[in-house]
C-alpha cells in the first residue's frame, strides 16, 4: 500500500503539521509506503517527497492555488491513496484536521456587528476557501472522511449532507509517554524559577498561536472576572500580543500576572508548572494541548467551539462553557483550580487522556486504507 499525504507545508508550532508528522512516522514504521506532496517540509529525508509550490500571492488565490497544482501533480500519480489534509477535491480520503471553515465563520461572526459579518461574507479569501471545502465534499472521488472530533463530523453532515457512514472518528493522537504526570517532579520547579514564580501561587495556562481564535481575549476576561490572585501564561504566537497586554492592563491585571511567553520548543515543562489549561476558543477543530494538558494531569477549561470538548467534559461538564460567557468561565476557573487542588483528579485526567495515544489514533485509520484499496481510485480524474 502506497499512501500520498497532501499538506501545504511544515511549521514546528502548527498543531496540524505535526499530526501529520507523528502520523507518517507511525505509518512507515508499519511497512505502508508513504509519500509526501507540500510546498516544502522540514526534518523528514526518510519519505518520498513530492515538491508542488505555486506562487503564493496574493493570499486570496492561495489556497485555490494549490489545489489546482496539486490535483494536476497528483494526476500523474496512480495506484495510490491520496490523503488530503488540505481542500482539494482530488483525493480519496480527506483529514478534516482543520474543521469546517464554513462553521468557523459562524462561531467567529457571533461577536461581529453586522456591518463586520457583511465584510466577512464578501472577504474573497473566505468566499474562495468555501468555493474549495464545497468542491471537495461533492466531489465522487471522496470516499471517507478522517474527523477529529464529533463536534467536526457534525457539522460535516449539517453543512454538506455528506452521508455520516463515511465519516471516521479518528481523533488526534498525543504521546503519552511524554505528556505525563511524572513530568512535574522533573519540571515543575524548575520552570518556576526560570520565571520567578512562588510554588504555591496558582497558574493557568495558555498554549495555541492565532491568539483570537483560540479565545485568549475570553481568558483574560474571565481570569479578571473570577478575581483569582492567579498568573497567567501564554505560550504561541501572534502578530499583535501587545493588544492582549493591553486588555490586560485594562482589566485590572497587574503586568506580572500576564506572562507573553511566546513560541517554545517544548511546552511539557509549562504543562509540568501550570494548575489548569485554559482555551476558550472561537473554533478549534481538536487541540492537542487539550489532551496533553490532561495527560499530564491538569484540568481544562474550554469552550463549546472546541472539538476536544467531550474529553474535558468527562472530567467535568462545569468546565465547557460558552466561549462569550465571561461569568462561566470564571466559574469554571474556580471549578479548574478546585480540581487542580485534589490528588484524585491528576489520575482521572491522565486515564481520560489515555485513550488518546498515537497508536489509538493509527489502529483507527489502517482499516479504513485496508477497505479503500478494493474501490477504483482513478474515478473522479
Amino acid at each position: 500500500m502506497r499512501i500520498i499525504f497532501v499538506r501545504q507545508q511544515f511549521t514546528p508550532f502548527g498543531g496540524g503539521e505535526l499530526i501529520l508528522d507523528r502520523t507518517i512516522t507511525a505509518m512507515t514504521a508499519r511497512g505502508v509506503r508513504v509519500a509526501l506532496l507540500a510546498r516544502s517540509w522540514t526534518g523528514r529525508e526518510d519519505i518520498e517527497f513530492i515538491r508542488c509550490d505555486p506562487p503564493r500571492f496574493p493570499r486570496i488565490w492561495r489556497e485555490i492555488r494549490f489545489a489546482h497544482a496539486a490535483c494536476e501533480r497528483l494526476g500523474h500519480e496512480s495506484g495510490s491513496i491520496v490523503q488530503a489534509h488540505e481542500r482539494i477535491p482530488c483525493c480519496d480520503v480527506f483529514r478534516a484536521g482543520d474543521g469546517v471553515h464554513a462553521a468557523y465563520l459562524e462561531n467567529r461572526a457571533r461577536g461581529m456587528t453586522k456591518l463586520a459579518r457583511l465584510a466577512q461574507w464578501l472577504d474573497p479569501y473566505h468566499r474562495s476557501v468555501l468555493r474549495l471545502e464545497r468542491a471537495l465534499f461533492l466531489n465522487q472521488r471522496l470516499q471517507a472522511v478522517l474527523a477529529n472530533s464529533t463536534m467536526v463530523a457534525d457539522e460535516i453532515v449539517r453543512h454538506f449532507s455528506f452521508p455520516r457512514e463515511r465519516i471516521h472518528l479518528v481523533s488526534n493522537g498525543i504521546d503519552l509517554t511524554r505528556f505525563h504526570p511524572e513530568a512535574r517532579a522533573e519540571h515543575r520547579a524548575k520552570a518556576r524559577k526560570r520565571l520567578g514564580v512562588d510554588k504555591s501561587r496558582p497558574v493557568i495556562l495558555f498554549i495555541g498561536s492565532g491568539y483570537k481564535r483560540k479565545g485568549l481575549a475570553a481568558a483574560i476576561a474571565a481570569l479578571a472576572v473570577s478575581r483569582i490572585d492567579a498568573e497567567l501564561w501564554v505560550i504561541g504566537g501572534d502578530r499583535r500580543p501587545n493588544t492582549y497586554a493591553a486588555q490586560a492592563s485594562r482589566a485590572g491585571l497587574a503586568p506580572t500576572r500576564l506572562r507573553l511567553i511566546g513560541p517554545v520548543t517544548d511546552p511539557l515543562p509549562y504543562y509540568a508548572g501550570a494548575d489548569v489549561l485554559i482555551l476558550p476558543a472561537v473554533y478549534d477543530p481538536f487541540p492537542s494541548t487539550v489532551i496533553e494538558a490532561l495527560a499530564c494531569g491538569l484540568p481544562v477549561v474550554t469552550s463549546t467551539g472546541c472539538g476536544a470538548r467531550d474529553a474535558v467534559a468527562r472530567l467535568d461538564p462545569g468546565l465547557v462553557r460558552d466561549q462569550r460567557d465571561l461569568d462561566g468561565l470564571a466559574e469554571a476557573l474556580r471549578r479548574a483550580l478546585d480540581l487542580a487542588a485534589k490528588p484524585a483528579t491528576i489520575d482521572q485526567a491522565r486515564s481520560i487522556a489515555s485513550e488518546y495515544g498515537i497508536d489509538a489514533m493509527i489502529e483507527r485509520m489502517l482499516p479504513i486504507y485496508a477497505e479503500l484499496r478494493g474501490f477504483d481510485r482513478t474515478q473522479g480524474r
